[in-house]
């Protein structure tokens, strides 16, 4: 009977560190599970806030690239139309310019002289 006892007492201490480690295993639970569960949540928000500023980057990027665009376009516009200005200031000739200048002075001088004679 004492081997029964000694059986009988064991079998005892160990239902009772089983319920105490199922015990502690549940309290265990259910102080984690919700801090788990809070965590997995702000990971969603985090992760919708990131593809927001991942759209936003992309937009911003998609701008710039068009203005970039924009502006080589611009530059390469400009930039024959200021090849086109300099054949042409390079195709006048200022020889005959300055002639002409001088023959229209010698014609403009009397008729000024006339129209000061006529205003007396």
């Amino acid at each position: 009977m004492e081997k029964e006892t000694k059986a009988l007492r064991y079998a005892r201490m160990t239902v009772l560190l089983t319920g105490c480690i199922l015990a502690l295993l549940c309290t265990a639970a259910l102080l984690l599970v919700p801090k788990a569960v809070q965590t997995l949540e702000h990971a969603e928000v985090t992760l919708t806030k990131i593809d927001t500023l991942t759209e936003t980057a992309e937009a911003a990027l998609t701008t710039a690239n068009d203005a970039a665009a924009t502006a080589d376009k611009l530059v390469a516009d400009n930039s024959d139309a200021v090849s086109e200005a300099m054949e042409k200031f390079n195709s006048v000739d200022f020889d005959a310019l300055n002639r002409a200048i001088n023959d229209l002075a010698d014609i403009v001088e009397p008729l000024a002289k006339v129209s000061n004679f006529f205003n007396r």
